[in-house]
């Protein structure tokens, strides 16, 4: 009883659907094609009124047997009903494809991206994409094109986040009908947890401005010189030593590596084990922004040291699946 009208309508379809016939379903393999049999369509509220005047105009030129009133109504009669097959057109054989996600952290938003395939010779004018969410947003299809939908779905929570069935809606071209569709998009992100404040690195990493040096054939920064060992390359024999007699020496060079960094479970404080995760993000996030070699622990679970943006991911992904069940 305390559906809104709109809420109403939209789920009138779910038990008109046949036993056994499901939603169709997009993903980035698979396009879903909107087919005439899962399109519906229905009055708007708009339309609704539209249509009640109508009969009040129908019913005023039959009392006062007024041609000019009947040609009216007929006339308008006439228009919404070519303005409901304006609307059922205007989506039927539209293709939908998911083409990426992007993922993000806690109390942000994931990003889901659709493509809409128009492959038909006529324009597609305003289509509203709507989730569950309440999250939309409506855009137009130039004919034999297509156009990409990014959808900013909420994510209030680490964890995993689908994307699950959006609503293909359109109401041109007069608002008086509302077409719809509904597609199961088979669609995945993880969501981070979200990082901390300010969380210091670690004890075992305070010293991470410093650098340590290697010694290192092949590096490009000289270090000094030292006795001529067989097997030494040639490249890097100090020739004018020999020249003044004062025997076969070798340069040496360096170079300069950071320290690698490891980032425990066992080092983080919290009263929860958001509060500890958090604490984790901040630390990897750091290590990363300062081009860093870090490994991450957890229980049951070892990263070694590496440095790059595939590691950091790696890292943040396990934190979002932090005590799923393996």
């Amino acid at each position: 009883m305390g559906l809104s009208l709109p809420r109403w309508l939209d789920a009138i379809p779910t038990g008109l659907l046949p036993r056994g016939v499901r939603y169709l379903a997009a993903s980035t393999k698979q396009s879903a094609i909107l087919s005439n049999k899962r399109i519906f369509v229905l009055p708007t509220k708009q339309g609704t009124i539209f249509f009640a005047i109508l009969v009040l105009m129908l019913l005023g030129a039959m009392n006062y047997s007024n041609s000019m009133a009947f040609v009216l109504a007929f006339w308008l009669g006439s228009v919404s009903l070519v303005s409901l097959l304006y609307t059922y057109r205007n989506l039927v054989k539209l293709e939908v494809k998911l083409v990426g996600v992007e993922p993000c952290f806690a109390g942000g938003h994931a990003v889901f991206c659709l493509l809409l395939n128009n492959k038909q010779s006529r324009q597609r004018f305003d289509i509203e994409i709507q989730h569950t969410t309440g999250i939309s947003s409506v855009t137009s299809v130039s004919s034999a094109d297509h156009c990409q939908v990014n959808l900013a779905i909420p994510a209030p929570q680490r964890g995993r986040l689908q994307l699950g069935r959006v609503s293909l809606s359109s109401r041109y071209p007069l608002g008086l009908f509302r077409a719809w569709a509904y597609v199961d998009v088979e669609a995945e992100t993880l969501v981070y947890p979200r990082p901390s404040d300010h969380a210091p690195l670690p004890q075992a990493g305070q010293d991470s401005g410093e650098r340590i040096e290697t010694i290192e054939e092949g590096s490009d920064d000289f270090h000094g010189f030292r006795q001529y060992h067989p097997g030494d390359s040639p490249r890097h024999i100090y020739w004018k030593a020999l020249a003044k007699e004062q025997g076969l020496v070798t340069k040496q060079f360096q170079r300069h590596q950071s320290p690698e960094l490891w980032f425990d479970w066992a080092d983080t404080r919290g009263a929860d084990i958001e509060t500890r995760l958090s604490q984790l993000c901040r630390w990897l996030l750091d290590g990363d922004s300062h081009q860093q070699r870090f490994g991450l622990r957890l229980p049951g679970v070892v990263l070694p040291p590496a440095q790059g943006k595939e590691q950091l991911d790696q890292c943040l992904a396990q934190l979002a699946m932090f005590g799923e069940a393996r």
